[in-house]
Parts: structure tokens; C-alpha cells; sequence
């Protein structure tokens, strides 16, 4: 396992980012010089001095016009659309437009007070200003400046194009403005606000991203008018932020440590995008498994994971369930990441088409821990992808590839046949459309040597996957392989179904004692087959391995006993006694990966790797397998 398991990374924000010292300094001036202002509840809009604070400093780094009766303090943007709402109410305004893709809380808090609700398109260039409603007094929620997920940037030309959008159609704009003071991209554009001169645009903001998390200090610059309605409903609405907190922030915006803490998270967090950036550059294939996207944001990067899934046949459950395998899939990867303290989240609005996108927070990465908390990051995503859908039961087989060409497909296309029909269903498919199915992901995913994994559920649902691929080294081959007996057994060994207790059980037993596969004993204390492949043993000349109907009838093992028979070599398909291991000269694996691989021990039983049947076995079954991958040319 990963190194991180030994060492998580706690889930928050990285303590480099922010000077609690300085912090301290200022809360144990605002408890020892002003103790008085703590005896009363807080302004209902904000404290006075730090609204006077925050429009200045608006002023000088994104161009607001205000005047300290505009803003309005609250703990977190989402509390701030509440108070926006009830003004918009009084206002008889009932629609609200909301970009696509774009930050689903909000839109849901608007749904919720009953606004009816469109979206517009975000382009490059940002939202798609002529799909904005036209004739219908609306108020349309928009970032700008790195938008949410996307990080479009809407450039001058188009920003006032949306104000004018908004004074044609007698409407507001919502400008929420989370995150421009930590893009990357140098100074950010004017805000809209500014350039409206404030009659028609919201302003929002926050100290969150720029402080510290636990600081639940947000901000809104209201229109005038707006303003005058707030003033009017606050009485009836306590004020979330902690009185503390705020006079402490005025204080420390006041000596110069907010913008001087700002200066220093910028450069830490560009050193940190640089590191993450290669990366997962570096580990996520080049691009070809994952890809960085929005990457100028401050806190955030948008991942692009290119699962590689091909959908032969949709089955009862139409898309639905191929959407259904893609949250399964975020899922899996997000608690993956969790499990490393790693904080990501999906988004689904970009997600389809076998692509998942992903938000990674690597602002709470330390610098020196980035590059190998996103190796072990990407290690659990290819792994949580390659594990398909598990939450239905199905069939499935795995299909080695060879010069991106399928290995055995008709064998494995018959056993395919058989598993299914055991469950009394038919392949929903051709062997040729698997075959071209098969072909068109290897080149479109620009696979050469790999294992693919198909999976067929009881809903007629196909879907191709990468599957995990652990090929053997050369000294394995040389050396032979650690192997240990594992009480356990399949439920219908001649079904190729996925077991998700005993598949776990038996990985975890492999990772304990650092084995190559455990070989399964059942009930009555008989070798069947490993967790993953089939067992063959050796002794005097002869060739044994368990009868047909105690195991998974593996293509590999079918090849081997061809083989075997057609130069007349002695074949016992008989049980074998756990008992009885010691007595054998030489033992092996096969399977999809490993094609026959020899056994240099199974707990303290040692056996013969140089054995001369073995070798001719290996060496039979490698020219099969070449002749195979030839004839695919």
C-alpha cells in the first residue's frame, strides 16, 4: 500500500497559508483595548469599521464603488443568497438565471424560495450572455473572474455587454467574486460593479479562501436601493458572524497583514499549482488517464479522468445505468482520495461521455508532500476506475491485449456464453461487435499491451473497462513466485461472477504476507484454484490440476491442457488434497496476466522452479501465444 496510509494528510487547509501569530496579536487587542464592544450583540449588518474596511479595500483591488451602508456582512456566501432573496422578493422579481455548469448551491437555495429558475450556457469566454432571458425582469447569478467549475474568464468586451443585457431588460446581475484575488493570472478584470457604477450589480465575496475556513466572514455590496430594502427586514435577522472575528479582521486589514498574508499565500499557492501541475502530468499518463483543467484558480484544480468505458449494449436500464457506474465510479475515487486526506469532489454537470471531472482542493497539500500525495492519488483512482460496476451482480471476463489486439477472444466470447446462460440469459452481442468494440477502445485510449475487462449484469447492461494489469517480470519468471493457501471458495466456481467479500478477503491476505495469489481450499480441504488464476502441479513427468467443476474454467487453463494433451503428456484432472502439496516436484499458475507462471513456494513448501516439464510448458504455451498474437496482425 501507499506510503500515506502511514501518513495522512490531515483534510485542511495548509497551516503555511496564514500567520496565526499575527492573528493572535490582533484578537488579544480587540479583548484587551476594546473589551466594552464585546458586551453588546453585533450589528445586524456587520460591524461598521469593518464594512468601512471592505469597501476600501473593494475599491482599490477590484474598482467597487460603495460606501459602507452598502455591504452587508454574513457567515458564508449561501446566508448572504438567503438575505438576497428576500430582497429580491420584495422586489417582485421571480426568475433567477444561473450559469450552466456552474455552483449548484446556490441555484438550489433560489429553488428553494420558489424563484423560477433557467440556466445559460458558459463558453471559453464565459456565460453566453445571448441566452440570458430577454424581456423578462430577471436577476442572473454569474462568475466572471475564473468561473465556477469551468474558470472561464469573461473578458472586458462581454462584461459590458452583460450590463447592458441587464439595463435592456431591467434586471440585476448577482457577481459572485469568490476567488479573484488568488487566480493566477495576474490582476483580475475590473469587476462588474464597477463598471456599472453599482446601480445593477450584487457584488459577493468572501474571507474564507483568502483567511482561513474556520473565519465564516462573507460579504455583498447591495445597489442603493437594494440596500435601503435590507435595512428595512434586518431587525428581523440575527447577525451569523462572530463580533470578535470581525473586529479582529478590521485590525488586522488595518496594520496591513491581510494584504501582506495575501501576497504570501499567492506565491505559496503558485509554487504549490507548479508542483501539482507536473504531477499530474507526470502520473496521470500524460494526460491520456487524467488531465488538469481550470488550472488558474487559487485553491482548486478541475480534474478530467478518462475512464476508458465503452458501453456495448445499455440493457433494460438504458443509460441510466451507465450514469449509475459513473457516480459509482466518483464515489469510489473520492473516498480514495479521503482515505489518503486528500480532499476532492465530483462535478457532475461536466461528467459523461466515460469522463468523470473532479475538483482537487491541492491548496492543502503541504509543497514538499504534493508529488507524492498525487502519485498515491492517481494510483487509487486508476484502481477505484478499473474496478467497474460492483453494484450489480454480473458476469464478466478479461481480455488480455497484445499489440492492442484481443488474446483467445472466441474462447473467451464462449465462456461468456456459458456464464451467462447458467443465469438463463443470452450475450446481449456479437463476437464481432466485441471484437470492434474491444479495438476501438484500445485505439482510442491508445492501448497497446493491457487487460480489459468486460462486464455483462443481470440487466443485459455491457460495458468494457481498463482492468488492473500486473504483468510479471522477467525475474519472476526466472525465480518463480510466493503463493499460501487461503480457506475459501468460490459460489458458483463455474460462473465467472464477481465474489466482492472473498475477492476482498484474499487481497488482503495477499498484501499481509506480500504474496504473488493465494490458492483457494474448500470444505473438504481440496486445492481449487487462486484467487485470480488456476493451479497446475507437477510430479515425475505428469500434470495435475482439480476437475473442471470445482473450478473457474480459465481460457489460459484451457490452452495449457490442449497443449499438454496434444504432446502427450499424462493429465490428471483430479482433486487434490491441501495435505498433499509437498509431494509434488514443480506447481504453476495460469491466467490472463500471468499465462503460466511457475510457483516457488506455498507457505513452507518449496518446489522446483527449474523443473524441465515446467520449462517446456512455459515455453509451449509463450509460442501459442505468439501464434495467437500474429495471426491477430
Amino acid at each position: 500500500m501507499s506510503s500515506h496510509k502511514k501518513n495522512i494528510l490531515p483534510m485542511r487547509t495548509d497551516p503555511a497559508s496564514f500567520d496565526f501569530d499575527k492573528w493572535e496579536t490582533c484578537m488579544e487587542e480587540v479583548l484587551r483595548e476594546t473589551p466594552d464592544l464585546l458586551l453588546t450583540e453585533g450589528d445586524r449588518q456587520g460591524e461598521p469599521a469593518l464594512r468601512a474596511e471592505i469597501a476600501e479595500y473593494l475599491h482599490q483591488s477590484r474598482g467597487v464603488v460603495c460606501g459602507e451602508e452598502q455591504v452587508i456582512i454574513s457567515a458564508g456566501t449561501q446566508q448572504l443568497v438567503n438575505h438576497l432573496a428576500r430582497i429580491l422578493k420584495r422586489m417582485d422579481i421571480e426568475h433567477i438565471c444561473t450559469e450552466e455548469p456552474g455552483y449548484t448551491p446556490v441555484r438550489n437555495i433560489f429553488r428553494d424560495w420558489g424563484f423560477s429558475l433557467s440556466s445559460a450556457p458558459v463558453r471559453k469566454d464565459g456565460v453566453a450572455i445571448e441566452k440570458l432571458p430577454a424581456n423578462i425582469r430577471s436577476a442572473a447569478y454569474v462568475c466572471p473572474q475564473n468561473q465556477f467549475p469551468t474558470g472561464a474568464v469573461l473578458p472586458l468586451s462581454r462584461r459590458k455587454q452583460l450590463i447592458e443585457w441587464a439595463r435592456q431588460n431591467d434586471s440585476l446581475i448577482i457577481e459572485d467574486d469568490y476567488n479573484s484575488a488568488l487566480t493566477g493570472t495576474g490582476a483580475p478584470a475590473t469587476s462588474l460593479q464597477g463598471l456599472d457604477g453599482g446601480e445593477r450589480v450584487v457584488y459577493m465575496g468572501t474571507f474564507s479562501t483568502t483567511l482561513f475556513p474556520a473565519v465564516r466572514i462573507s460579504y455583498m455590496v447591495l445597489p442603493r436601493r437594494m440596500a435601503e430594502i435590507f435595512d428595512s427586514i434586518k431587525k428581523n435577522y440575527d447577525q451569523t458572524c462572530s463580533k470578535t472575528e470581525q473586529l479582529t479582521l478590521v485590525r488586522f486589514m488595518r496594520k496591513g497583514w491581510y494584504q501582506e498574508n495575501l501576497s504570501r499565500v499567492r506565491e505559496l499557492y503558485s509554487e504549490k499549482i507548479r508542483e501539482a501541475l507536473d504531477a499530474i502530468n507526470e502520473y496521470g499518463g500524460g494526460g491520456s488517464f487524467m488531465k488538469a483543467e481550470n488550472t488558474q484558480s487559487g485553491i482548486n484544480i478541475i480534474l478530467k479522468i478518462d475512464t476508458h468505458a465503452r458501453t456495448i449494449s445499455e440493457g433494460a436500464s438504458g443509460g441510466e445505468r451507465t450514469e449509475e457506474i459513473r457516480r459509482e465510479m466518483t464515489d469510489r475515487m473520492i473516498a480514495s482520495a479521503a482515505a489518503l486526506g486528500i480532499k476532492v469532489r465530483g462535478v457532475s454537470q461536466l461528467s459523461g461521455n466515460g469522463r468523470i471531472y473532479l475538483i482537487l482542493y491541492y491548496d492543502q497539500i503541504p509543497v514538499g508532500e504534493i508529488r507524492e500525495a498525487i502519485r498515491d492519488m492517481v494510483r487509487n483512482f486508476r484502481s477505484a476506475v478499473m474496478l467497474g460496476g460492483l453494484n450489480m451482480p454480473s458476469v464478466y471476463e478479461v481480455v488480455r491485449l497484445t499489440g492492442g489486439k484481443p488474446q483467445f477472444l472466441p474462447e473467451h466470447f464462449a465462456r461468456l456464453e456459458s456464464s451467462l446462460g447458467s443465469i438463463s440469459m443470452a450475450v446481449p452481442f456479437t463476437l464481432g461487435e466485441l471484437e470492434e468494440s474491444i479495438r476501438a477502445l484500445a485505439a482510442e485510449g491508445k492501448i497497446s499491451d493491457h487487460n480489459i475487462k468486460l462486464e455483462v449484469d443481470v440487466g443485459g447492461h455491457s460495458v468494457l473497462y481498463l482492468a488492473p494489469t500486473h504483468y510479471p517480470s522477467a525475474l519472476q519468471y526466472e525465480t518463480g513466485v510466493r503463493t499460501d493457501l487461503f480457506h475459501g471458495e468460490r459460489k458458483n466456481p463455474n460462473v465467472k461472477m464477481m465474489d466482492q467479500q472473498l475477492r476482498d478477503a484474499t487481497d488482503a491476505a495477499i498484501r499481509e504476507k506480500d504474496l504473488y495469489e493465494v490458492i483457494l481450499v474448500d470444505r473438504d480441504g481440496c486445492i481449487t484454484e487462486g484467487s485470480r488464476s488456476n493451479i497446475f502441479y507437477i510430479k515425475n513427468g505428469e500434470v495435475f490440476t482439480s476437475p473442471l467443476h470445482q473450478v473457474l474454467p480459465g481460457v489460459t487453463r484451457g490452452k495449457i491442457i490442449e497443449i499438454i494433451r496434444s504432446r502427450g503428456i499424462p493429465l490428471h484432472e483430479e482433486p487434490i488434497s491441501a495435505s498433499d502439496i509437498g509431494s509434488f516436484d514443480a506447481a504453476f499458475i495460469s491466467g490472463t496476466s500471468p499465462k503460466v507462471l511457475p510457483i516457488a513456494s506455498t507457505g513452507d513448501v518449496k518446489y522446483d522452479v527449474s523443473d524441465p516439464l515446467l520449462r517446456e510448458i512455459m515455453r509451449w504455451y509463450d509460442e501459442a501465444f505468439m501464434a495467437e498474437a500474429d495471426a491477430g496482425e
